[in-house]
């Protein structure tokens, strides 16, 4: 059977940083941060992000608390602020954190049929693990596999290499951005599933014409879409640079019940 990774935030759950929102980990940082003008704080934040990314430090672009440590020292911050301490807190705290529709029940249909299951993130393990938890999923999972342990991140073959010391493949990789999870699963050699979850930031409704086909049979009838959702994806995930045809995916899924049938279908079609 196949390893199976999945993407987290936008495919299994939603985290509690919040960007777009003031009541989250992003927004309680922001008003620390710069308590008179938290949201150009929140900008800092995410341009220290950006540097470490187009620097090439890919790992360090996702650690948050030394990101927010930068940050702190370039406005003249002096308190303490542990990210890692706030997203344990804020998982405690009401709709903060959750699953999406149908996430257990396919991640035990896939279990159930012989697969083995890993987390592929780009989110740091202590950022990643009490969310996971907390919301009931990790107890599917073999492993879960994040920057810092694996020294690589999405796209870079490396964190997907770490990945295939849990299983003899077929390796199929689900996750929820073109230029990242899909270009990063191709690089490797691996299958790759884009899913477009319904309710998540950025998320589009697949036109009728595509919904109506099978998810296999999506990414050759759906490329004007997927240039949309590429040109979408690159906006929040530009770099490492990508181009289109190699973050074409071998199935499109618009929600979560879609997912055993068509891992079953990928499984075949690599069968000999």
């Amino acid at each position: 059977m196949a390893l199976i990774s999945f993407d987290l935030d936008g495919v299994l759950q939603r985290n509690p940083f919040h960007g777009t929102r003031p009541d989250g980990v992003f927004g309680h940082l922001s008003r620390e941060l710069m308590p008179d003008d938290p949201k150009t704080g929140l900008q800092l934040i995410y341009d220290e992000h950006t540097r470490r990314l187009h620097a090439g430090h890919l790992v360090e672009a996702h650690d948050w608390d030394g990101i927010v440590a930068t940050v702190a020292a370039r406005v003249n911050y002096t308190g303490t602020i542990s990210v890692t301490q706030l997203v344990t807190e804020y998982c405690d705290k009401p709709n903060m954190v959750w699953h999406y529709l149908g996430a257990p029940e396919i991640l035990q249909a896939l279990r159930d049929a012989g697969h083995t299951l890993v987390m592929l993130t780009n989110g740091f393990r202590c950022y990643q693990e009490p969310v996971v938890r907390k919301i009931g999923l990790w107890d599917f999972f073999t492993a879960m596999i994040s920057p810092e342990m694996a020294g690589a991140a999405k796209p870079e073959p490396g964190i997907y290499r770490v990945a295939e010391a849990y299983g003899s493949g077929p390796f199929i990789h689900i996750g929820d951005t073109l230029p990242h999870d899909v270009a990063g699963a191709k690089r490797s050699g691996w299958k790759a599933i884009y899913v477009v979850q319904p309710g998540a930031p950025g998320a589009t409704e697949l036109p009728p014409d595509l919904a109506a086909l099978a998810p296999w049979e999506r990414p050759a009838a759906g490329m004007d879409w997927l240039r949309h959702r590429f040109d979408l994806d690159r906006r929040w995930h530009g770099f490492p640079p990508a181009e289109l045809e190699e973050c074409i995916p071998d199935a499109i899924v618009a929600k979560l019940p879609e997912i055993p049938e068509t891992v079953s279908q990928l499984v075949s079609r690599q069968a000999p």
